[in-house]
């Protein structure tokens, strides 16, 4: 019973239990480990979806990469014509070759980028890469191929193929669905940063002070009385 004027006694604050504080480690090994490796190396992180405005970024730097390989090439092609004084009906040709290399070289830039490492320059830019959509790892030729089948047919009509990517939770567009894809955030890390970051994943492996085995050693209080 408290007395007039008195304040009332709070109550003692517990110790957290063993199962909260295993669970709070084997998050922070997590957290460290998807610094370190990126979410898509580490089973069970979550997976942290990349939107269609940083897609769009990251296309809009890999359209200037292209075209500014792709001009560099055809003023060569054009200054080699001029010296060699190359009839019109050559000429003609010529540029229709052109048309078809570009074509052939912009369409292999995605696949090449997607089926390898899963990040063009503009994804690296904008720090997200594309993953098999079950298992986030890289995907094969054939799917990066059916991936970029989806990128031309969802710009007609309207764009409705990208669209569709604000309707799902993953942001899934209808590229990512022939591909089987997703797109998820990827970090760019300096050295500095993951040698910093692999002594936070070592160092955040340790034995919690009340461990369930010091729990079990402890006499319970009605035994000590």
């Amino acid at each position: 019973m408290t007395t007039a004027g008195s304040s009332p006694q709070r109550p003692e604050a517990q110790p957290p239990t063993p199962a909260a504080l295993d669970t709070a480690t084997s998050r922070a090994q997590v957290e460290a480990a998807v610094r370190l490796r990126g979410s898509a190396a580490v089973k069970g992180a979550p997976q942290r979806y990349v939107g269609l405005i940083t897609r769009l970024l990251g296309f809009a730097v890999d359209v200037v990469i292209i075209n500014l390989v792709a001009a560099f090439s055809w003023a060569v092609v054009a200054l080699t014509m001029s010296a060699l004084n190359v009839p019109d009906s050559v000429d003609s040709a010529i540029v229709a070759i052109v048309g078809v290399l570009y074509l052939i070289w912009a369409g292999g830039y995605f696949v090449a980028f997607w089926s390898g490492t899963g990040q063009t320059p503009g994804a690296r830019a904008l720090e997200f890469r594309v993953v098999d959509a079950e298992d986030g790892k890289p995907i094969k030729l054939g799917r990066a191929v059916a991936r970029l089948a989806g990128m031309l047919l969802g710009a007609s009509p309207f764009f409705a193929g990208y669209i569709l990517g604000l309707f799902n939770e993953r942001c899934r567009c209808l590229l990512d669905v022939f591909g089987d894809t997703v797109v998820i955030d990827a970090p760019v890390y300096t050295v500095a940063d993951r040698r910093r970051m692999a002594r936070e994943a070592a160092t955040s492996q340790y034995t919690p002070r009340h461990s369930a085995a010091k729990q079990r050693a402890q006499p319970n209080d009605a035994d000590a009385l």
